[in-house]
């Protein structure tokens, strides 16, 4: 986790989210800011890694997952992205917006993979993502599907061109792979946050069984410098 990040997370105990939101919400020109960044918690070569990906994508038929959206920081970034390149396609944007299964976050604890609390990623809310999105003017490209990923990804019926996993935690991360993989097409690719994170330390070894799970049905895969990507043949 990047020193800004880390300033970003102390911020966001600090200053009451409401605060926040309605500040970002009244004067949205802020969201473009360098300081703001559209509030993701991707550094910006982890950003340039992701937008790169998905710009080897855009031919490919399909629609775009996001798992793992908290504040739609990257997720506004990614339709932004789409925009410039004149891509009519959708961000499907999955997430709780509450927070970590509490079950599943305790049973991470309890292995000693990861040492977050209970209140992680919950400052933030699906009427302020849809909200965020409306006065960026991004809601004919983003769609956010709230709900936990067992219960939300299997009532989504599409193809898909481009998976970005950041869901951090081992049993979401593998069903989000499990999931995007059978459905996406031929060129179509998944990126992994998380794989070299210090936060969530079975984010690695999820990812390294996925890709040696599919290893006859890849094309490439590797390590970048922070993102983890898999091309699909």
């Amino acid at each position: 986790m990047s020193w800004k990040v880390k300033i970003k997370h102390r911020l966001n105990h600090a200053i009451p989210v409401s605060l926040v939101n309605r500040v970002l919400l009244t004067w949205p020109r802020l969201y473009k800011t360098k300081a703001i960044n559209f509030e993701t918690n991707l550094s910006a070569t982890a950003t340039r890694e992701l937008l790169s990906q998905i710009g080897k994508v855009l031919s490919v038929e399909g629609n775009i997952i996001e798992c793992g959206t908290a504040r739609a920081g990257a997720t506004v970034i990614i339709a932004d992205f789409l925009k410039r390149a004149n891509s009519k396609k959708l961000v499907y944007a999955c997430d709780s917006f509450q927070g970590f299964d509490r079950d599943e976050l305790q049973r991470e604890r309890k292995a000693g993979w990861t040492i977050v609390e209970d209140d992680a990623f919950t400052h933030t809310s699906y009427e302020y993502v849809q909200n965020k999105i409306n006065k960026l003017r991004f809601s004919e490209t983003v769609i956010p599907v709230r709900g936990f990923f067992q219960d939300t990804l299997p009532k989504l019926d599409f193809n898909l061109c481009f998976g970005f996993i950041d869901c951090d935690l081992k049993e979401s991360l593998t069903y989000c792979a499990e999931f995007i993989w059978p459905r996406l097409s031929a060129g179509g690719r998944i990126v992994f946050d998380d794989y070299t994170c210090d936060y969530f330390l079975a984010a690695r070894s999820a990812v390294d069984a996925f890709v040696e799970k599919h290893a006859s049905e890849t094309s490439e895969h590797g390590l970048l410098q922070e993102l983890y990507y898999v091309c699909k043949k």
